[in-house]
């Protein structure tokens, strides 16, 4: 019986590219989602062996989606696959169940051999991750962050992408004012008194990537 695999990813190009490949190779991609709340939805429908999980995504996004799966499902297998490359974020999405966690930058072999590490219940982080972990926690930067709880981070990423009260506590299911009260102790802990340091806390982390310059 082939492994069963979950994408959840909010660009189709790649989902549809991911399952090319993954089924070339054997696996069994029963099923596709474009956000963390159709993730969710289909992994409890479905029961796939693995997830393979964006962090960015429109709603909840991919950490919200990870947490609320492995809450469900403790002995749920979840592989990140994104474009960030900073260790705040691939050691948040271990913290909340992840076994693994590789770039869109890696070449279609490892994300092979991750799929397969995963799926044997196994740990799998690609190199510049391995050593991105490696050197936070030497250098033991960025505790702040790593001092949020799991909901007050998520609302610290929203806040830093420009969302309001309102969308943050529809995506998250809570009420308005409990997510106004999540603020608060976010801002609290990371000592932030405004917006912009927020966001600048925020990008120096690699939650959000800066603006592109222009020339």
């Amino acid at each position: 019986m082939n492994t069963t695999v979950l994408l959840i990813d909010d660009h189709a190009i790649l989902r549809d590219g991911y399952q090319q490949l993954l089924n070339s190779a054997g696996f069994d991609v029963v099923a596709q989602a474009s956000s963390a709340e159709e993730g969710y939805r289909l992994y409890l429908n479905h029961k796939p062996d693995i997830c393979i999980i964006d962090i960015s995504m429109p709603g909840a996004g991919g950490l919200e989606c990870i947490r609320r799966i492995c809450t469900r499902d403790p002995q749920a297998l979840v592989l990140v696959c994104t474009m960030h490359e900073d260790s705040t974020l691939a050691m948040r999405a271990m913290e909340m169940g992840a076994r693994g966690y590789i770039t869109k930058s890696c070449p279609s072999s490892v994300l092979i051999e991750a799929v397969k590490t995963v799926a044997d219940k196994g740990r799998y982080l690609s190199t510049e991750i391995a050593r991105s972990i490696a050197m936070e926690k030497l250098v033991h930067t960025d505790q702040k962050v790593h001092s949020l709880s799991h909901q007050e981070f998520a609302v610290f990423r929203m806040v830093a992408e420009g969302k309001g009260i309102n969308e943050m506590a529809e995506s998250l299911a809570l009420a308005p004012k409990t997510v106004s009260n999540y603020k608060t102790n976010m801002m609290r802990k990371l000592g932030t008194s405004n917006l912009a340091e927020i966001i600048f806390l925020a990008q120096k982390t690699g939650i959000i990537q800066p603006p592109p310059t222009t020339v």
